[in-house]
């Protein structure tokens, strides 16, 4: 199989079979991810024995788009950095010239 085919995938989370198709290439990474989700909802439910499984995947979905936001915002600000430090770099190079 090449890196750029598909394959057809099935992720168990929740207790709920969820077909996927993803780049072959990816499925370790898939698979990671679903280890991990495993992971957090079984830690959440012994934690929160009285939470539904909804409220524990509602739960875990804000886990997960906080961390991404945090990661954005922190991805934003690296970038935003780096693209003064060039400026500052360009301006030291052109006063050398």
């Amino acid at each position: 199989m090449q890196e750029t085919d598909k394959i057809k995938m099935r992720i168990k989370i929740a207790g709920m079979s969820i077909p996927l198709t993803v780049a072959f290439k990816d499925q370790d990474h898939v698979r990671e991810t679903e280890t991990r989700i495993a992971e957090l909802f079984d830690n959440w439910r012994r934690m929160f024995p009285s939470k539904s499984t909804e409220e524990l995947l509602a739960m875990m979905t804000y886990q997960y788009a906080s961390y991404y936001l945090a990661l954005s915002r922190s991805r934003d600000k690296m970038t935003q950095e780096l693209l003064d430090f060039e400026k500052v770099l360009d301006k030291a190079v052109l006063e050398t010239d």
